[in-house]
């Protein structure tokens, strides 16, 4: 990354076909969201070293779920702007990566 980009940063990596796997299982099927909710999954380095007691919501975001190193968080958006971040950011750190499921699933098959 140094010689190409004149920096570096820490990157995280799935495989296209985790990231279809991923997909395919649905993760927010087992929560009633609102038609309008942004589906978005949070991608931990490692799985998580501490338990965290679920859903922790604020201001229209919930973190619905954690599963391996994926947490699995719904949000609304609202005038507060990217609450659900601070929310991630606060309970797994600022080493963290999030995308929409739909950013992910376009990811998955490119």
């Amino acid at each position: 990354m140094c010689s190409e980009l004149g920096s570096s940063f820490n990157a995280t990596v799935r495989t296209a076909r985790y990231l279809r796997e991923l997909v395919a299982s649905d993760p927010f099927a087992d929560f009633h969201l609102a038609p309008d909710a942004k589906r978005v999954v949070t991608f931990l380095r490692k799985p998580a070293a501490s338990i965290v007691k679920l859903p922790i919501e604020r201001d229209g975001a919930t973190i619905l779920k954690l599963a391996g190193a994926e947490v699995f968080t719904a949000y609304t958006p609202t005038a507060k702007g990217p609450v659900f971040m601070s929310l991630l950011e606060r309970t797994f750190g600022k080493d963290i990566t999030t995308r929409t499921l739909a950013t992910i699933e376009k990811c998955s098959v490119a």
